[in-house]
């Protein structure tokens, strides 16, 4: 598949796959939220920082920020009619859920580096 036609068969897999991927990571969100004690700044910043608990949600936070990306990109293209206007907004959103995945990544890290 090549063209416009082959870019939106392969948009409409990755959705699917990131929100598969997605399913069982939420899931285990909320399990740990509802376990935890209270939701004290230190008792959810000793949570995040268990080796697990970060492992999981350095998988978690990629899937969730591309799985927003498609569907903000997908809403973009269908209501933006002038070409331009679209792909400026496209690229902006682009860089604006890049730039909130990687925070929210080194947040994770520093809280799990103990900084």
């Amino acid at each position: 598949m090549s063209g416009r036609a082959g870019s939106s068969v392969r948009r409409w897999w990755y959705q699917r796959l990131s929100a598969v991927a997605l399913l069982p990571l939420s899931l285990w969100l909320i399990y740990e939220c509802s376990m935890l004690t209270s939701l004290d700044y230190a008792v959810v910043r000793a949570w995040l920082a268990t080796p697990a608990t970060t492992i999981l949600f350095i998988l978690l936070l990629p899937a969730l920020y591309y799985h927003a990306l498609l569907g903000l990109e997908e809403v973009l293209e269908d209501y933006i009619a002038d070409t331009g206007k679209k792909h400026t907004a496209i690229t902006l959103t682009r860089l604006l859920v890049t730039l909130g995945a990687g925070a929210a990544l080194l947040a994770v890290l520093l809280v799990n580096l103990g900084v």
